[in-house]
């Protein structure tokens, strides 16, 4: 499995989708400039090709990615890669990830402490 190259940042944005196989509401779970997490009652495979709308709160205008793939599948959810954005909606993207606040980094479980100390004098 290849490892996420970029941070997801936790959303609720609602979007519109267009496929090959019909169209559909779902929502945005995470999301990243290069693409994000969905959840909708549209059944998904992973290979399909995606027009996402997406509407973000304050902003007159949806989301526009022209040309996104699903990458996987998984307990209604799936991952979406963004392959092509409409004009200047990849800088909206990133500005708009900018401006959110920052997700708190989980703590680490009991069993990942370190273990040394320092050596008294």
């Amino acid at each position: 499995m290849q490892l996420r190259c970029r941070l997801r940042v936790p959303v609720g944005y609602p979007a519109s989708i267009q496929s090959d196989t019909g169209a559909g509401e779902g929502v945005l779970l995470d999301l990243s400039p290069a693409g994000c997490r969905m959840r909708s009652d549209i059944v998904m495979n992973a290979g399909a090709y995606l027009t996402l709308q997406i509407a973000v709160a304050q902003e007159p205008t949806p989301l526009a990615v022209e040309v996104s793939v699903v990458r996987w599948c998984k307990d209604g959810n799936f991952g979406v890669e963004f392959l092509r954005y409409s004009q200047g909606d990849r800088e909206r993207v990133t500005n708009l990830l900018a401006a959110l606040p920052p997700t708190p980094i989980p703590a680490h479980p009991a069993h990942a402490i370190s273990t040394l100390s320092a050596v008294g004098s």
